[in-house]
């Protein structure tokens, strides 16, 4: 899904969106928005200590749809908006027991507030 800072992802210098894998999570109670996670090829270096652990290792033996081996960023939610699944491709599902994982993670982000938790049905 191509993603700006308006869905919480900042583009590399010059560039105004990124391309990301998005998993969804959940939707808020009035259908605008979707909460989820993206997975990065590599953690940001620039990230504190503390945060770079709410990254979860993602394999692509096990995911055939990645390039690489790669990371969940389960620090903060991202959103992301209806319109923008019409421009998205589907390429496969992550399984229930790492979706557990993610979402396990993602609540205890220190960067993650309970407000936008249960926003999205979490």
């Amino acid at each position: 899904m191509t993603m700006t800072e308006a869905n919480g992802i900042k583009p590399k210098a010059g560039d105004s969106s990124r391309d990301k894998y998005f998993i969804v999570l959940g939707f808020d109670s009035n259908g605008l928005a979707y909460g989820g996670v993206i997975i990065n090829s590599q953690i940001n270096r620039n990230l504190p200590a503390h945060l770079k652990m709410y990254h979860m290792p993602i394999k692509q033996s096990k995911y055939p749809f990645l390039r690489y081996d790669s990371f969940v960023d389960c620090v903060r939610l991202k959103a992301a908006f209806p319109q923008k699944f019409n421009e998205w491709n589907y390429l496969g599902e992550i399984d229930e027991y790492d979706v557990e994982l993610i979402i396990g993670t993602i609540k205890e982000s220190p960067a993650e507030s309970e407000e936008r938790l249960s926003r999205f049905g979490l």
